[in-house]
């Protein structure tokens, strides 16, 4: 089983993969799960996040991340795939007024172990020097939470 998350961006699709030794429910929970959410999700020097998710079709997938320092971060879109505990897409918009990115995120069951694959869609060659390290760090925090539940 890997210990490590894996980021490869090509074509301005980033693909972010990792192995994580518990059952695939518990894995898609922490990802629709508000209070779970809140524990883990952000990537390093994320001091606080306020999740609002309504887990449905159609449904809101929102993120409010405070960094150590005060910067604020925000991150809204709308569930546009809902098939627990199989996978669940989202659909955002960017950073620029016209940008629109899908985030899908699989989770595989591979024996007790689940491999989430997360597709994130719409990325610039630019904001993947930021988005890769910060969905890897999330995913590390994952791994933190999930052996400590």
């Amino acid at each position: 089983m890997s210990d490590s998350t894996s980021a490869e961006y090509k074509d301005g699709v980033l693909t972010v993969t990792r192995l994580y030794n518990a059952p695939r429910a518990d894995v898609f929970d922490a990802w629709m799960n508000t209070q779970k959410m809140n524990q883990w999700y952000g990537p390093e020097g994320t001091v606080e996040v306020k999740s609002d998710i309504e887990a449905n079709l159609g449904g809101k997938y929102a993120h409010e991340m405070i960094f150590e320092g005060g910067r604020v971060h925000k991150s809204q879109g709308t569930i546009i795939e809902y098939d627990p505990p199989a996978a669940f897409a989202y659909r955002s918009e960017g950073p620029g007024p016209d940008d629109v990115m899908t985030i899908r995120v699989e989770f595989i069951e591979q024996g007790s172990n689940t491999l989430v694959r997360l597709t994130h869609e719409g990325v610039s060659e630019q904001m993947a020097q930021f988005v890769s390290p910060a969905w890897s760090g999330a995913f590390d925090k994952l791994a933190g939470f999930l052996q400590s539940s």
